[in-house]
């Protein structure tokens, strides 16, 4: 049962009366499904992504991808390959490519929570793992990645399993190195060498502790590496047969990642940037887990302390010495601090979880009747100034009523009803904080998530230069001189000829700008997203 509390002075272990496994598979598929759906590639990254998926669907070559004749070495192509099966695999019931890119990432999701419960029951016993997943599912940094179409969570999902298999390695050698193997391939194919070789340096650091110390150890190390090397480098001898030229450039620029490649290689001095984003980006785990870390100090020594510290710390270390920062690199940190979390919050003091159960109740209780509240406003059309305010961003109509609604009302009656469950104080403070984000993700999915579309989209751009294009669509249009994201959002969203290359001879040019272009003869064509006055995109001759 999500809410259990055992007492202060025996082991976590709810009576089986009381073990309601299927509340949390609730929680997770209403976590998990809004917003996977419904709605067009979106920033960050949907597009990008959405228009490598593009290019496999329509190329028999898997090798690399291409946006506008620009290869893209950013991210190993398993994500990509996925979501393409899936692209595949749903059109034959209507499925839209998005829809069903997006899809794969709720696949990649269930893994990692999977894997991440997994690791907390090996680390602190059965039904502590659920524990784990509920205190993931609720940082405020994961939803935005858990639902886009995105390469990120191929990162996260590895991670979680890593630290499971390092978990078993000392009950289980053999079956942990088969995970360890299946981790080293996935992040090889679906991440860069940087993180792959990360996890194999670390899984050798851990000789220094005793409990890794042994034999048996050392053999599921040594089977992981020789099963997963050999897979794992087939795309690289798939890419360097494909083309040697395109396989220098990635090993001299991308093959590591963050630290960027063999000839480009660069070590990075940015510290501020971890403790800015982890602060507000892995709450409430990183308070739980300082919590716990204090609580068990004179037990640090133990196994289970010394792996999720140590790997917390390897973790920071190599997200703050990356050259290229950013959240995606910072998500696997969520998985230590959700699992050194889970040993502390049944220890939590009764004015502490109070504390946290009622700034869980009020905060985003609050931040829900805000979301009903411009809801309402929007569909009724008053108040007129917070109307006028939001039309500022998008002047789009609010459909009424919808399936969505539907939704809405349903979530926000669960949610009540969770609210009126007798629960012991710890875990109750805990489900309520996942839940009402649960609760805030499904409202703005059921109420506004097509509201959003139409202002974050770019297909009514790329639908009205298609038009605009139609009957010389064999003439190329030069793409360099805009962003790359809308480039993507234009080559999956039309069949023009564009050509992102620098130095091309396009007859046509696309220029971008912050201010709406004047209407001159030399501005053959002209389109903005709706509500957006700061990307404006203007056609050209040369």
């Amino acid at each position: 049962m999500l809410t259990y509390q055992a007492p202060l002075d025996v082991p976590i272990n709810p009576a089986k009366g009381q073990d309601k496994p299927w509340l949390l598979l609730l929680l997770c598929c209403f976590w998990l499904i809004p917003g996977l759906v419904g709605h067009d590639p979106w920033k960050p990254d949907e597009n990008v992504s959405m228009a490598i998926t593009s290019y496999f669907m329509h190329n028999s070559n898997w090798t690399i991808a291409s946006i506008a004749g620009v290869p893209q070495f950013s991210q190993a192509p398993l994500y990509f390959w996925v979501a393409t099966l899936f692209v595949n695999a749903l059109s034959w019931i209507g499925v839209a490519p998005h829809d069903a890119a997006r899809l794969s990432t709720g696949l990649w999701m269930a893994l990692g929570l999977w894997g991440v419960g997994l690791a907390g029951r090996e680390l602190f016993g059965r039904r502590s793992g659920r524990l784990s997943v509920v205190i993931l599912l609720g940082c405020l940094g994961l939803p935005l990645w858990g639902h886009h179409i995105s390469p990120a969570v191929v990162l996260l999902t590895g991670f979680a399993w890593y630290v499971y298999a390092l978990a078993l390695a000392i009950k289980k050698p053999l079956r942990a190195g088969i995970i360890l193997a299946g981790v080293f391939i996935v992040l090889l194919t679906g991440a860069s060498w940087a993180d792959a070789l990360f996890a194999v340096l670390f899984a050798v650091f851990l000789f220094v502790f005793p409990q890794w110390r042994k034999f048996s150890y050392l053999i599921t190390l040594i089977t992981a590496i020789l099963i997963s090397i050999p897979i794992a480098a087939l795309w690289g001898y798939s890419l360097k047969t494909h083309s040697n030229e395109l396989f220098q450039v990635w090993w001299r620029y991308y093959a590591w990642g963050a630290f960027g490649g063999a000839r480009s290689f660069a070590i990075g001095y940015s510290f501020g940037f971890l403790p800015a984003v982890l602060l507000w980006f892995s709450w409430p785990a990183l308070p739980l887990a300082a919590w716990s870390v204090y609580l068990f100090r004179k037990e640090l020594s133990q196994p289970r302390w010394q792996l999720l510290l140590s790997v917390l710390l390897a973790k920071a270390l190599f997200v703050m010495l990356a050259i290229h920062q950013s959240e995606a690199l910072v998500l696997p940190l969520l998985v230590p601090l959700a699992l050194l979390a889970t040993g502390g919050v049944d220890e939590l003091r009764r004015g502490a979880a109070a504390s946290f159960n009622w700034f869980s109740l009020v905060t985003l209780g609050f931040a829900a009747f805000l979301v009903w509240f411009v809801w309402m406003s929007l569909v009724a059309e008053t108040p007129l100034a917070l109307v006028n305010y939001f039309t500022r961003f998008n002047d789009a109509n609010m459909p009424w009523p919808t399936w969505g609604f539907v939704f809405a009302l349903l979530v926000t009656a669960i949610w009540g009803r969770v609210l009126f469950r007798k629960q012991p104080l710890g875990r109750r403070a805990l489900t309520n904080w996942t839940s009402g984000l649960t609760l805030v993700i499904g409202l703005l999915v059921g109420l506004f998530q097509s509201w959003i579309d139409a202002g974050k989209s770019y297909r009514p751009v790329a639908e009205s230069l298609s038009a605009f294009m139609q009957g010389q669509e064999g003439q190329c249009i030069d793409v360099s001189a805009i962003a790359k994201d809308p480039t993507a959002a234009l080559v999956y969203f039309t069949e023009l000829q564009l050509d992102a290359k620098s130095g091309n001879h396009c007859p046509l040019y696309i220029k971008q700008t912050a201010e709406k272009p004047a209407a001159t003869p030399t501005v053959l064509w002209s389109g903005h997203r709706l509500g957006d006055q700061k990307e404006n995109f203007s056609l050209h001759a040369k």
